[in-house]
């Protein structure tokens, strides 16, 4: 009788063992078991969907679906106080653009972080999408330039330009919270002004560094009157669809410039990582703050210093804008 519980007991051990050893193998040749992307809900749970695990996964594109931290593939380096904050948050409700939250400055600051520090900064992105970046201040410097280039030689550069004229006092506006500022033509005379206005000697460095169709120039102005040919463009340059549409933007009278139309099931899904007052759609920084009042004589003194900037930054570019003249 013992003996025949034991050789009972021997036989399951044995076929528990046989079925788990087919349930293992089975397991491992079906990688869509294994695979396949974590799916999540913010139902039932207090995390965030970026602080959710994520699987890894190549970047074949065999499967689109899969999400992981990405390098950008595309960076905006300048300049500062040109519309770069509104270009990225226009650019992130494309569904195949992925933009980072913040400016990383990497290549300028960070450089010795190294490449794997850079890509976790990354927010998740399908192996179909394109991720993007932005810090104003890569520009300015051909170190950094070289280091882009020594990075990802093929990476496509925009930059973003606005009227050296109207960009002065917006840059004076900045700082007018800060102490002992003094009034705008003292202030205009004691700054290097014209680095704030001549783009030409960056953007030729830039030039110089990277083949032209690598480089896209965009004007804020334009940004500002009709972000939807501003969009199209860069979705030329990127070689992405077009999904922008015309109702995507809507003019807020109140504020003068195009704002996000809330709507759009894009931007309900970023709302909550863009500056933006959710009422409206605009931008909740002092974007439209009152500038300093100029007498003519002094705008018409920092459009001649301008303008032999301008020219050679438009023979450059081979376009030109519609910027103050004397």
């Amino acid at each position: 009788m013992e003996y025949r519980r034991l050789f009972n007991s021997k036989s399951l051990m044995v076929a528990a063992v046989v079925i788990l050893l087919v349930v293992l193998t089975t397991y491992n040749s079906s990688p869509e078991l294994h695979n396949h992307p974590v799916a999540y809900s913010r139902a039932g749970t207090d995390r965030q969907p970026d602080e959710v695990t994520l699987p890894t996964c190549s970047d074949s594109g065999e499967d689109k679906n899969c999400m992981k931290s990405r390098l950008p593939k595309c960076l905006i380096i300048g300049f500062a106080k040109c519309g770069t904050y509104s270009l990225i948050a226009f650019l992130a409700m494309h569904p195949d653009i992925v933009t980072a939250k913040r400016e990383i400055k990497f290549f300028n600051e960070n450089y010795d972080k190294g490449l794997n520090w850079y890509a976790e900064q990354m927010p998740p992105s399908g192996s179909s999408q394109i991720t993007i970046e932005k810090t104003p201040g890569y520009i300015l410097s051909k170190t950094t330039l070289d280091r882009i280039h020594e990075y990802n030689s093929s990476i496509k550069l925009i930059v973003i330009v606005r009227d050296p004229v109207i960009r002065l006092p917006s840059s004076y506006a900045h700082q007018e919270g800060k102490r002992n500022i003094p009034s705008f033509p003292k202030w205009f005379r004691s700054v290097n002004f014209t680095d704030r206005m001549n783009y030409f000697q960056y953007i030729s460095v830039v030039y110089k560094v990277f083949p032209k169709d690598q480089i896209l120039v965009l004007c804020e102005e334009q940004l500002e009157d009709d972000p939807l040919s501003v969009m199209r463009d860069v979705e030329q340059f990127l070689g992405i669809r077009q999904a922008f549409k015309e109702d995507h933007f809507i003019f807020n009278e109140d504020k003068g410039f195009y704002c996000f139309n809330t709507s759009y099931p894009r931007f309900r899904e970023l709302s909550d990582v863009l500056r933006v007052v959710p009422a409206t759609g605009c931008f909740s920084n002092a974007k439209g703050r009152v500038h300093p009042d100029i007498s003519p004589a002094l705008l018409r003194e920092m459009a001649s210093i301008a303008t032999k900037y301008n020219e050679q930054l438009f023979a450059l570019i081979g376009k030109r804008f519609n910027w103050t003249e004397p």
